[in-house]
This record gives C-alpha cells, structure tokens and sequence, in this order.
C-alpha cells in the first residue's frame, strides 16, 4: 500500500508540474496586447527650458583722474573707497557690464617732475590702479594729453604698472608698434578690435610715440588711424577707435573731429567713441554707425557737470543698439540719473547738439526722424 501511495503522489505531481508549465509559457510569453485608444507616439518627457536670449553690454567712460595731486583719489581716501566716488547704481552698472573702457587722463609713478610750462599736470601712485579694478575697468584708454605729464620715465612706469596690475590698455607704448597696437577679444560670438589715437592738443606736450621713442599714437593726421582701422577689419568683426579729440570746454564740434570720425567709419569702423573736450557733445547717426563725439568730464575734480556713460547692447546675432545713460558729477561723486527732469534735461542737450540722430526717453540713440 505504501509503494501505491507513493506513486500515486509522484503522478499527481507530475501532473501539477505539466499545469504550471503550461500555463507559464500560456501566460508569460503570450504577446502584450495594448490598450484601445494608445497613441502610437513614445512617451515625452518635459521639455527643458530655452535659455533667455543673451545680451552683451560693452560700456565707455569719459575723462578719469585719480591723480594724488588733484580731486577725485583724496575723497576716495577721505570717504572710505569707491562708493564715495561712484554712486551705487553706476558702480554697479559699470562692474555688471561684459566689457568696460575707461580714458585714463592721469600719468601713474612716484617718479619723475611736472612738464615744465603745462598748467595742469596729474599723477598718482601706482596703487591707484587698484580703484580701477574695483570699477571693473577691462582697458584703459592712455593716448590722451595728460599720460606724460611727468616725463619719460613716469610714463614708461605707467605702462609697467598697468601692466602690473594686469589692466590691459591701449593707444600708448615704449614705441609706435605698442602704441598702435589693438587690444582684440571675443565678446559672445564675435571678435572685437580696440584701438585708440589723440589728436587734443594746441600746444603739443605729449610726444608722438616713433619707432625707437614711447609715446601715444597721434591722429593729427588721420591717415595711420585709417590705415589702422582698414587692416584690422580683415582680421575682426568689429573695430572700435576711441579718439581724444574736440574744442576743449565746449559743446560745439570742430570740423576735423567731424571729417576725421566720418572717415573711421568709412574706412570700416563699427562706431567711433570720443572724449577730451571736458564736456558732453552731440552723438552722429553716419552710414548707419554711432559716432559719440565726446563723453565729457566722468570722474574726474570738483565741478558739478552733465556727463555720461555710452554703451552698446549687442545681442547673440551682433545686432546692436547703442545708448547714451545721463549721469551727473557732483562734490567728486558720480552718480547715473533715473527717471527725472535732469535726465531729461541732459538728452534734450544732447539732442540739440547732434546731427542726424536723437535720443529717446530711455537714452537709446535713434535715427532723426
């Protein structure tokens, strides 16, 4: 009975395990039938966001001096840094630009004498510069008429302390090659040329830079600049002069500043920006390009005065739009205006001195309608 027991059990099992077998392979490897009424189409995932369309700021200032001997650097001293010199919004304004370029009108050393008949002369020591970098500044602008101030060899250590200080600068060298030479960088997607030349001066002080003799690079003559801008555009997007020129302490143009600028751009210039005349001056719509022909007065003594800054909005397909942002000096700080009637008052200014173009209420340079 036992053996029959037994067996009878392994038949029973035997057949259990054909059941199971079977329905295994019925039920586990019998095609998925979807559900009516799925789309064919894969499952999507969230998209990821677009990112904001980018906009570069290129920013340039008119006359700095943050000479020892003069305004500006005994109130930096005086009020605790730069925040005494620089209201909030335009500190700001100019750190939180991509690209920012200053006219430094100052010699930098603790060497050297004041130019024997120059009635101002300006120098600070080399631990000025650390001002610079606190704005932000990418490049100094030197050829203008107050880098030689103290002679050959404050001047010579004024290109060693920037280059110190690691503020790369143009428009003056140890020869005519370092005083043409451009500063070129990629801002975005595009390649940019910056150069600049001085042609200030009635009474000439400041040397023109020679092959074996420092100095600035001159445009007197504006044939070198042309010749400058012509070659550069072969090898860049965009090349920028930035010129030392114009009647000082006055808002009205000088034909040469006109001729000279319209030929910049015609020699292939994306605009041409200007200071020197310690004033602000009209701005110039010519050949579809920007010519700022002064900037005034930034930073640079005591006296209550209008000024600006000039910047460019350029946005990923180098396509710009360019504005004029009023700003005031006043006590040795310099503030950028809002909404109000002195903001309004300096684009009125500006407007009435400038030629084919016009600001709108934002500052934003308009063709002249």
């Amino acid at each position: 009975m036992g053996k029959i027991k037994n067996a009878s059990l392994v038949a029973l099992g035997m057949v259990l395990t054909a059941t199971l077998t079977f329905t295994s392979l019925f039920f586990f490897n019998r095609p998925v039938e979807a559900p009516e009424n799925q789309d064919d189409d894969p499952i999507s995932l969230p998209e990821e966001p677009i990112p904001e369309p980018r906009t570069y700021t290129i920013t340039f200032t008119g006359d700095i001096s943050l000479a020892d001997n003069w305004h500006i650097a005994p109130k930096y001293d005086e009020r605790g840094g730069i925040t005494g010199i620089l209201g909030d919004t335009m500190l700001n304004t100019m750190k939180n630009s991509d690209f920012l370029v200053v006219n430094s009108e100052f010699t930098v050393s603790n060497r050297g004498t004041p130019l024997r008949g120059k009635m101002y002369t300006f120098r600070a020591k080399p631990e000025r510069l650390t001002i610079y970098q606190e704005m932000g500044v990418d490049l100094a602008d030197l050829a203008n008429n107050h880098v030689y101030d103290y002679g050959e060899d404050a001047f010579l250590d004024m290109l060693d302390a920037f280059d110190g200080y690691k503020i790369p600068h143009i428009g003056a060298g140890r020869n005519l090659k370092e005083a043409k030479e451009p500063y070129i960088i990629t801002i975005g997607n595009f390649k940019f040329a910056f150069v600049a030349a001085t042609r200030a001066e009635k009474n000439v002080m400041t040397p023109q830079a020679t092959s074996t003799a420092p100095g600035t690079f001159w445009c007197y003559n504006p044939a070198e600049m042309i010749d400058l801008i012509k070659d550069l555009k072969n090898q860049v997007d965009f090349v920028i002069p930035v010129i030392h020129f114009g009647r000082e302490n006055s808002h009205e143009l000088e034909q040469a500043q006109v001729d000279s600028a319209r030929a910049y751009i015609d020699a292939g210039a994306a605009m041409v920006v200007g200071h020197h005349a310690h004033n602000l001056q009209g701005v110039e719509i010519y050949q579809g390009k920007p010519i700022i022909y002064n900037l005034g007065n930034f930073l640079f003594n005591y006296v209550d005065t209008d000024t600006a800054l000039f910047q460019v909005k350029m946005d990923q397909d180098g396509k710009m739009e360019y504005y004029i942002l009023p700003a005031f000096q006043t006590n040795c700080q310099t503030i950028l205006l809002d909404e109000g009637a002195k903001k309004q008052q300096i684009i009125n200014d500006i407007n009435s001195w400038s030629i084919n173009a016009k600001l709108d209420s934002t500052g934003k340079i308009m063709p002249a309608s």
